[in-house]
């Protein structure tokens, strides 16, 4: 990769413009400490790996941890946009809140299940904080797979943990509904050999945050958090949520219930389904450019896969009925 303006070569001094494109543009976990590495020569780049190569594996390391971060997220947004199950009636932002208004159905009747209502809003971040509000569990179960298969073969400790935000930046309300202002947020808890413990959070745009990938402390702090529960061995599967949502009565007391419960698990099979066949090993080892084109591709065909899922669920459904 290279700039418009010369910079020295890491190993002999002579002006240059290529960067070493494996650890350029890695998140910083302190301030300052990612830096841009130049050489003028693949010569040079030779002969000064031995002082390099623990600095680019980490920031390596960390670009794979960011990209499967963005991942996770545009997955579970692209679920949530085709599989979506809230009937709103109104996106509207006031006083620093983003309120959801909703026909509140009862539990007597089945949920309607189908694409977001793109109508309502053309705000990305309001788009978003809809699609994932109160998602946080049901998304640590259904991308549990992708997870692991994203950073299968990484040295990492992966851990799940419920926190409470003490500082939503933009706070989303369903309306009606209960104000879980303070309930339980699920994120995950990443160790690496280095020493590094960063958060993912998928589902924080809930509360106005941007950022997918952040050091633990920062996290801490900036959002005033504080752990409810765990952290705990990120062993989640795409429907650990709801096979434990089904041994609770208050979740199964109607024959609605259980078919959204059905379809819902039917489903996210689906979703496991695309991941099992679609995501392989080096799957976020390419260029900047390289990666922004594969990942649009996936996210595209993920939703392709899923409107097809719908159907097949549903076809599925109708079959055991009658049976």
């Amino acid at each position: 990769m290279a700039l418009e303006s010369p910079a020295e070569c890491a190993n002999c001094g002579t002006g240059t413009k290529t960067m070493c494109s494996r650890c350029s543009h890695a998140p910083e976990y302190q301030s300052g400490d990612s830096r841009v590495v130049f050489y003028c020569s693949r010569e040079c780049r030779v002969m000064d790996w031995p002082n390099h190569k623990d600095y680019c594996k980490n920031m390596q390391q960390r670009k794979i941890l960011l990209r499967a971060s963005q991942v996770l997220k545009a997955a579970m947004l692209a679920y949530r946009e085709i599989v979506y199950d809230i009937d709103l009636t109104k996106i509207e932002y006031r006083d620093a809140v983003l309120y959801l208004h909703q026909n509140q159905r009862p539990v007597s009747s089945q949920s309607k299940r189908g694409p977001f209502p793109n109508h309502m809003t053309d705000n990305i971040e309001h788009k978003e904080a809809a699609l994932i509000k109160s998602q946080s569990t049901a998304a640590i179960a259904l991308l549990g797979p992708l997870t692991r298969r994203l950073l299968r073969g990484v040295p990492l400790k992966i851990e799940s943990m419920v926190v409470n935000i003490g500082k939503p930046r933009v706070p989303t309300r369903l309306v009606p509904g209960p104000d879980l202002h303070g309930g339980p947020h699920t994120v995950l808890k990443i160790g690496t050999e280095s020493n590094e413990t960063w958060i993912i959070d998928t589902t924080g745009c809930q509360y106005g945050f941007r950022d997918v990938f952040i050091p633990f402390g920062k996290y801490f702090l900036d959002n005033k958090c504080r752990i409810l529960n765990g952290p705990r061995i990120y062993d989640a599967y795409e429907t650990n949520d709801l096979d434990y949502l089904s041994t609770l009565h208050v979740f199964n007391k109607t024959k609605a219930q259980r078919q959204d419960m059905r379809l819902e698990r039917l489903t996210r099979h689906h979703f496991a389904v695309f991941v099992y066949l679609s995501v392989h090993d080096n799957f976020l080892v390419e260029s900047d450019a390289d990666y922004k084109r594969k990942i649009g591709h996936f996210i595209n065909e993920l939703k392709t896969h899923m409107v097809d899922s719908i159907r097949k669920a549903g076809d599925d459904f109708e079959d055991s009925e009658e049976d």
